[in-house]
């Protein structure tokens, strides 16, 4: 009866053994992993407001282009 009671509890400990284990190795590695996400974020925030005024300006409805066709000045002079 002592080992069906003892085995339980000794693999219940040895699983919270494990999860505490993960849990002292997971904290850092969150942490770590959010500063670098605020650090990347900030640098990229801080990289589209200085390349703000260098954007193109934005339209807002059709833009036509049009396409020129090279002309001579021979030819020009001759019409």
């Amino acid at each position: 009866m002592s080992l069906l009671v003892g085995l339980p509890l000794t693999l219940f400990r040895l699983l919270g053994s494990f999860l505490l284990l993960a849990l002292r190795f997971a904290v850092p590695i969150v942490l770590i992993v959010a500063v670098i996400l605020v650090v990347r974020h900030l640098k990229r925030a801080s990289a589209h407001y200085r390349d703000e005024d260098k954007q193109e300006p934005k339209f807002h409805g059709p833009v036509y282009t049009v396409d020129y066709e090279e002309v001579d000045d021979e030819d020009e002079k001759g019409k």
